[in-house]
């Protein structure tokens, strides 16, 4: 009888478990975290966006120009900011982007690919932003040589 106990026991406590992890992010506390989960959200979706111009040809187009340059550099620097605040999840960055994400869909019973690739989001934005550091770096000292 005792077994049986401690065995619904460990049923009711990974029940619970598994309802945290299907939780959604906490929101933001406070207008600080407000404008951060902002500027973090808009930043995914700028870098998105920097990223395939990069991977379509900016990086390989040969000119000497000074402004190609400095738009080299200043969006290396962009991706640089955006990969260290996901790389780090300094404040709870991943957090509040994900939230920023998901708010839309709070309380929908979502399919099971939906919820594994929510299990998988926060390791995936950490992979995402040590990326865009390493392209961000790239970037900026590509386009150094030509300023000096």
């Amino acid at each position: 009888m005792a077994s049986f106990l401690k065995l619904a026991r460990l049923a009711t406590q990974a029940a619970a478990a598994q309802k945290a992890l299907q939780r959604p992010p906490a929101p933001p506390a406070g207008r600080f975290e407000r404008a951060l989960a902002f500027a973090v959200h808009r930043g995914f979706a700028i870098c998105v966006l920097i990223s395939a111009a990069l991977a379509l040809g900016l990086l390989a187009i040969g000119s000497d120009a000074a402004w190609l340059a400095w738009l080299r550099i200043a969006l290396g620097l962009i991706l640089i900011a955006e990969g260290l605040l996901l790389a780090t999840d300094w404040r709870g960055a991943r957090r509040l982007t994900l939230w920023r994400m998901r708010r839309r869909d709070a309380g929908a019973a979502l399919p099971l690919t939906h919820r594994l690739a929510r299990r998988l989001a926060g390791p995936g934005l950490q992979l995402l932003g040590i990326a865009w550091l390493g392209a961000g770096i790239l970037a900026a000292t590509i386009a150094l040589p030509t300023l000096v």
